[in-house]
């Protein structure tokens, strides 16, 4: 019963409109500004910036990782996001060029950097869309498009019962910001979504959401501090790379 009534008492935050507009845009030359104003900043492209040279970039760990995708979705969507992540990396860590950045993976499936412990990677997909996410402490990330979902559990959680009665219209958006939480909160500990969803972490954590472009909502968790964050359209076509 503790436990229940600790959940209950969190409550969702609200939902900050974002959209691609110029101020949001980011060109990578622009990153270290970003990262030096901000604890975590996240940057949102789609599958429609995949370029088959990113290939190119991913080292032969990755390639081999590349081809045992069955479909060409799940090939585009893993070379896109780690080459993505290595450019992002590179005026952060003064790398000469993103292939010297080496990426690993954690026995719980979080990427990380090699050699590089103090800065932390969350990665969400949904969609043609990716969310990459980079922090000066650990963070979760979930990033989900608005559709149809079956709701039973997630209105089962705790944190459901704190949002205010609305139009019906609104119920699905709602359903998909709870379980971006749930997802992110996830990620944050290392948990099996389903056992968050009455959990009690959700005192102990900070969210922050978006509604991106009237469709997609967006969430990070971090720990009991509060973070300064940017969200970010990556432009990379006004960029000198990839």
């Amino acid at each position: 019963m503790e436990d229940q009534n600790t959940a209950m008492k969190a409550i969702p935050p609200p939902l900050r409109s974002w959209s691609e507009k110029s101020i949001n845009r980011c060109i990578f030359e622009e990153i270290p500004v970003y990262w030096e104003a901000n604890d975590v900043i996240s940057f949102i492209t789609d599958l429609d910036m995949y370029q088959p040279s990113l290939y190119d970039i991913l080292d032969n760990s990755e390639k081999e990782q590349e081809q045992k995708f069955k479909t060409e979705y799940f090939k585009k969507r893993f070379t896109l996001s780690r080459s993505l992540l290595k450019f992002i990396l590179k005026p952060i860590l003064g790398a000469d060029t993103p292939t010297d950045i080496m990426l690993a993976k954690e026995n719980k499936g979080r990427v990380i950097i090699s050699g590089v412990p103090d800065i932390f990677i969350s990665l969400s997909y949904s969609g043609t869309y990716i969310v990459i996410t980079l922090g000066k402490q650990k963070t979760g990330c979930d990033i989900e498009v608005v559709r149809p979902v079956k709701a039973k559990k997630i209105t089962s959680c705790q944190i459901f019962t704190n949002y205010r009665l609305t139009h019906e219209r609104e119920f699905l958006r709602q359903i998909i910001h709870v379980w971006t939480l749930v997802e992110s909160c996830a990620k944050l500990y290392d948990e099996n979504p389903y056992t968050i969803l009455n959990s009690c972490l959700f005192k102990n954590t900070n969210f922050v959401s978006y509604c991106v472009n009237e469709h997609l909502i967006f969430s990070i968790a971090s720990g009991k501090k509060q973070l300064a964050d940017a969200l970010l359209w990556l432009d990379i076509y006004d960029s000198g790379e990839p």
